[in-house]
């Protein structure tokens, strides 16, 4: 009788086991800056003193703080500038926000310059890497990093997450810098999140996120919706863009004036496959 009862309990065990569903990952909530070297909306940081740029970047960890995005990306963000401080600014948002792990690459560097783009997370970043365009005539050089984590809640699911900055100048020289992007990604076999300052919109003659999209099997928020990320010019120069394996639940441009960009948030969804 006792080996018949214990069957019978372990078949019961078992058939409860299968009937729980099975956990979900979490929505992964994102978001991307360009910080505009801690100057806030002012015409350049040189006219600042480097208190002003930490009051500045005091401001940009409270909203990362409120809205709680568990990576966010930054661009022109100063790792050791004589222009506002040299200090790492990407540590001290991090620190104040209470991010354990941040990574900047600098693509700038030299003539007491150093800056770039950078990943802060509350996960922690695998394997991260920073990669320089090539320098454009007469103007600074751009780049992006490149770092995986993982997905919120299933730490199975490995996930690609890039903070890119394009030139803002020309056609020709942010298309070369995007097909460095596309050789750095294609071959990666981990969903992937690319976010940044892509100095490009959707409308027509725009080509930038188009050739994104169809290497990279990118897909963003509503791209003909007129929404506006850099006041100046009214334009959408700041994008999240996601592979197919991801869902854009929400997306939102914050009004916060930390910068003369506007940040951007969004809330993602790993699709069932």
């Amino acid at each position: 009788m006792k080996i018949i009862w214990l069957f019978l309990m372990t078949l019961i065990v078992s058939i409860g086991q299968a009937s729980e569903p099975a956990t979900m990952p979490t929505t992964m909530k994102v978001m991307t800056l360009n910080v505009a070297h801690a100057r806030a909306d002012g015409r350049s940081q040189l006219l600042q003193s480097s208190e002003q740029a930490r009051q500045h970047l005091w401001r940009i960890a409270n909203v990362l703080k409120r809205e709680n995005p568990h990576v966010a990306a930054f661009q022109e963000i100063d790792t050791d500038s004589f222009w506002n401080g040299r200090f790492n600014h990407t540590e001290f948002v991090a620190e104040i926000a209470e991010y354990p792990h941040h990574f900047s690459g600098a693509h700038i560097q030299g003539g007491n310059l150093e800056y770039g783009t950078a990943l802060v997370s509350r996960q922690s970043l695998k394997d991260p890497r920073s990669i320089r365009f090539s320098r454009p005539f007469a103007r600074p050089r751009k780049g992006f990093v490149l770092s995986t984590t993982h997905w919120p809640g299933a730490e199975h699911v490995d996930v690609d997450v890039v903070s890119v900055h394009f030139d803002f100048l020309t056609k020709n020289q942010r298309k070369k810098e995007a097909y460095k992007l596309i050789e750095a990604l294609a071959y990666r076999d981990n969903p992937r999140i690319v976010m940044g300052d892509l100095n490009a919109d959707y409308q027509p003659g725009s080509t930038l996120i188009p050739l994104l999209e169809e290497a990279l099997g990118l897909t963003t928020w509503q791209p003909d919706e007129q929404m506006v990320t850099f006041p100046r010019f009214q334009r959408r120069l700041d994008w999240v863009l996601v592979s197919d394996e991801i869902e854009i639940v929400s997306h939102e441009v914050l009004p916060d004036p930390v910068s003369d960009h506007r940040a951007v948030v969004a809330e993602l969804r790993l699709i069932e496959s």
